[in-house]
């Protein structure tokens, strides 16, 4: 077995960093701009949210790592928008403070589907985005953008919106996992976790990031790979803020990064027996 350990724990944390680390400078170190994407044979619009953050600076992945502050997306004043979901192309490792953290630097562009309240009428898209970036210190980032895509709208920004979909890790399904099964043990508001995942094809130096639903977080996490097969183990301890909580296995999520390879998995079953 071939281990790697890294330690993930929310901003919500009572011991995360970051909470004491956010400044405000007066200074910006992201730019943001929509690609208006492409039009959905269903009626929705694919665009791409681009983030461009300044030299040396990141940001946060949805899951920021042992400290951080995942990007937050405000579209409640976007006009005829029923729904956005946002792809989160595959993170980066960084260390921040002595602490890995999860995240992207340069530029990133999300791919964002939005689906009219009313088909056939212009989408008004009005977000207020807060980012968290760091550097030597870290600046909470508060910006808004705005646009209007008419029903019909020609094409625009493809190339570099069809990058940030490849980038997206794909379902597990999708990449050849054969199984996934999970345990959750003990009790009180410190238990323990692990799973097993097999894909049809064999994995170099896989990492597996742990995502809970609001209030667990994941401690300690070892991903032990079988060198030359697709078997992956899976152990980490489970801290909850309040121990009555049920734990769903359905509310567990997985990524598995290995090189290019990269594995979005949602749910597992109990093990057999």
């Amino acid at each position: 077995m071939v281990f790697a350990a890294l330690v993930f724990l929310p901003v919500l944390a009572p011991d995360s960093v970051l909470s004491q680390a956010v400044v405000s400078t007066g200074e910006s170190f992201v730019q943001v701009s929509l690609l208006p994407g492409r039009a959905e044979p269903d009626g929705a619009r694919m665009i791409g949210l681009v983030v461009d953050i300044a030299p040396h600076w990141k940001t946060y992945w949805r899951n920021p790592g042992a400290a951080g502050i995942p990007p937050q997306f405000d579209w409640s004043k976007s006009r005829n928008l029923g729904s956005a979901e946002v792809f989160w192309p595959r993170p980066g490792f960084f260390d921040s403070f002595g602490l890995t953290t999860l995240g992207y630097s340069g530029q990133v562009v999300f791919p964002v589907r939005l689906v009219p309240s009313e088909p056939g009428q212009a989408i008004e898209i009005d977000l207020g985005l807060a980012l968290g970036v760091c550097r030597d210190i870290c600046v909470l980032e508060e910006t808004a953008v705005q646009a209007r895509i008419e029903p019909g709208a020609p094409d625009s920004g493809g190339a570099a919106l069809a990058v940030a979909e490849r980038a997206v890790p794909r379902s597990g399904t999708d990449q050849g996992m054969v199984t996934a099964t999970c345990r959750i043990s003990g009790a009180g508001k410190k238990r323990l976790f692990d799973a097993e995942l097999e894909f049809a094809g064999a994995l170099t130096d896989p990492v597996v990031i742990l995502e809970g639903p609001d209030m667990i977080w994941f401690t300690g996490v070892e991903t032990a790979a079988t060198p030359g097969t697709g078997r992956l183990q899976v152990a980490a301890g489970l801290s909850l803020l309040d121990e009555t909580v049920w734990i769903d296995r359905s509310q567990v999520r997985m990524t598995v990064l290995a090189g290019d390879f990269a594995a979005d998995i949602k749910g597992c079953i109990a093990p057999a027996g």
